[in-house]
Formats: structure tokens, sequence, C-alpha cells
């Protein structure tokens, strides 16, 4: 049973498990967390439930995805996007390094497909690219390793991965940029913490904020 953690009349907050795709694969056959989402609250409320998806997380980062529940409310959860108007922090574990407590990444990715791993990836560019900036705090130094908050201020593809990786501070569990091996993680340790926006109905100020789960919370043990 997926887990929801807010429902209104216009939007639902769920929580995606690590392991899963956010949507819909060339694969039809491949779990998503979409159409999992999706055939729950069909199966308990009637066929036809309206889901619209505008936002996704990476296939092994955990938490919060917000959705669409009817068509009016699809523009101006596409605006809260577009204007970045929603606020969105991670969680997750580094090796450890020189950094300040507090700091902020800003560069221009552009994609590419490594030839070894045969996946898409983004690396920093000097010239063409897109903007991408997060800002850092290191929440808790552990004997081997680092657990920072991650708070983007765009949307890139692996924004905060590649940030994290190109200042010698990788996630653990990344499988595709450069992250210490050792203590060896069950998967890619990003967690989708939070979500803060002015709802654009109520116009109430929401913060809805989601625990790292228990594989994080062993892993950290590890790391302590």
């Amino acid at each position: 049973m997926l887990q929801i953690l807010l429902e209104d009349d216009y939007f639902i907050v769920a929580a995606k498990p690590a392991g899963i795709p956010s949507q819909p694969t060339v694969d039809k056959s491949r779990p998503n967390f979409y159409s999992l989402l999706q055939t729950q609250l069909e199966t308990e409320r009637g066929s036809g439930f309206y889901l619209a998806l505008h936002h996704r997380l990476d296939r092994d980062t955990s938490g919060l995805m917000i959705f669409a529940k009817t068509k009016v409310a699809n523009t101006p959860l596409a605006d809260l996007f577009k204007n970045h108007q929603i606020q969105k922090t991670y969680l997750c574990f580094t090796k450890t390094g020189k950094a300040p407590e507090s700091w902020q990444e800003s560069n221009f990715l552009s994609e590419i497909r490594d030839p070894i791993l045969k996946k898409m990836k983004m690396i920093s560019v000097r010239s063409g690219g897109k903007k991408a900036i997060t800002d850092f705090r290191i929440i808790e130094k552990l004997s081997k390793g680092f657990l920072v908050e991650a708070r983007p201020r765009t949307g890139r593809m692996h924004q905060i991965r590649v940030h994290l990786a190109e200042k010698n501070l990788g996630i653990f569990g990344d499988d595709i940029y450069s992250c210490l091996k050792k203590p060896q993680a069950p998967r890619l340790m990003l967690h989708a913490f939070s979500l803060e926006f002015i709802h654009p109905f109520s116009k109430k100020f929401i913060k809805i904020e989601m625990p790292i789960p228990d594989d994080m919370q062993e892993f950290k043990t590890l790391l302590r």
C-alpha cells in the first residue's frame, strides 16, 4: 500500500519508494510509481480516478511527490513548478570532505550519454547547458559521512548528484556519479524530504515532510 501524506480537493502528495521509476518507461511491464498509485486510487475509489504527473524523482530516490487530482488543478500546479514556487528539500548521505557548514553550487549542466555506463548523465559545461543552482547544508557529521540537506533552486536532471560529486562529496550508492563504495549502500542514499508552497486555491502555506525511510536509517547507523 502506497502512503498518502496529504490530500485535499485538488492535490495528492504520496511517498515514492526507492527502486521504481516515477512514470511509465519504454518497458510497459516495468512497475512505476504513477501507475501503481493510480491503480491503488481506482481500486479504492472507482475507475477513472484523475491523477496528473508534474514532476519526477530518480528511480532510486525515495520521498515526496505531488500530483493534481482534478483538471482544474493542473495549470496552477504546473505554474508553481514553472515559477519555482514549490521548494523541495532533499536529504542525503555523502562521503566526508572539506566543505563549509552551508554553501551554494551554481553552474551550467548539459546531458550526455556515458559510453561505458550506456546511461544518460549530466556534466558541467563552460558554454551552453542549462543553469543549475542548489543550496546545501551539512545537517550532521558522522564518523564515516555527512548527512546533507539539499534545496535545489532549479530542476535539472541529477542536479543534486552532480553538484555533490563535483564537490568530491558524492552520494553513497550513486551508480552514475563518483562516490565512495564502502560502506556499501543498498541504493542511492537520496530522499525527497519535504515540499513547501502557497496553495494556489486556499492561499495557505503548505509544508509536508517525510522522515528518511528505514534503509537510510540503517545506513546512517553504519556511518556512525
